[in-house]
């Protein structure tokens, strides 16, 4: 009983604090949500799950505080009707045995073709959906300046990097970005990547221009103004 009051002592606290920032919190709604999809996730077949992705996308597409579950139900519905149903949508499976690392190239290939076939999937933005085809192994969380939280600032940043033999960020750049103000904290986190060695040969080889995205969603921001909340 004590713990729980202390727990709920500080869940004040820390909305006093984003009060104080005039930080609006993930709300009741948004934390069920959230909830719903880590629920999904877990559901089998596709057919049994796609509708609870439909609704979670339709109400989490109505409010900026719900943009990391839609992300969250966009990626992962795309991601299971790829491997489910790619015959049915006329495109080709991954072969049995093949790594899931060379599935992300393929689905962003698809991404109109999902979205023609999937109704759930077409209020989803193409970047929720896409994957880096090459996925680190090691992901940083970036690190929110003060404009960015005060700022409500969101979106993504899409980034090319040079990586060395040993799968580590060598040099990064920006290729595109939903607001200029993400790019440095976007930047920083991506040299903090660190992907598996590509074995070329028998030999360890250093990659260029690779593909990398940063995500800013709005619990992130929430979660660095105080909030208590719990994300990915």
């Amino acid at each position: 009983m004590r713990s729980i009051f202390l727990l709920f002592f500080l869940y004040l606290t820390i909305g006093i604090e984003a009060s104080e920032l005039n930080f609006t919190c993930p709300d009741e709604q948004a934390h069920k949500l959230f909830e719903r999809v880590q629920e999904l996730a877990k559901v089998s077949p596709l057919d049994q799950a796609e509708s609870g992705y439909a609704i979670v996308i339709q109400q989490a597409g109505r409010r900026s505080m719900d943009d990391l579950s839609l992300r969250l139900a966009c990626k992962a519905l795309a991601t299971k009707t790829f491997r489910s149903k790619c015959s049915d949508y006329g495109y080709e499976c991954p072969h049995p045995g093949s790594d899931l690392m060379e599935w992300p190239a393929q689905i962003n290939h698809w991404i109109p073709t999902l979205k023609a076939n999937v109704p759930a999937l077409r209020s989803c933005p193409d970047a929720y959906i896409h994957e880096d085809p090459k996925l680190p192994i090691v992901r940083a969380i970036p690190v929110l300046s003060a404009d960015i939280v005060n700022g409500r600032i969101t979106g993504w940043v899409t980034l090319r990097v040079d990586i060395d033999e040993s799968g580590n960020v060598t040099d990064a750049r920006v290729d595109s970005s939903t607001s200029p103000r993400l790019n440095e904290s976007a930047l920083e986190a991506v040299r903090r990547f660190r992907y598996q060695a590509t074995l070329r040969d028998s030999k360890y080889v250093a990659s260029s221009n690779v593909s990398a995205t940063v995500y800013f969603h709005y619990w992130h921001l929430a979660e660095a103004a105080g909030c208590l909340v719990g994300h990915e």
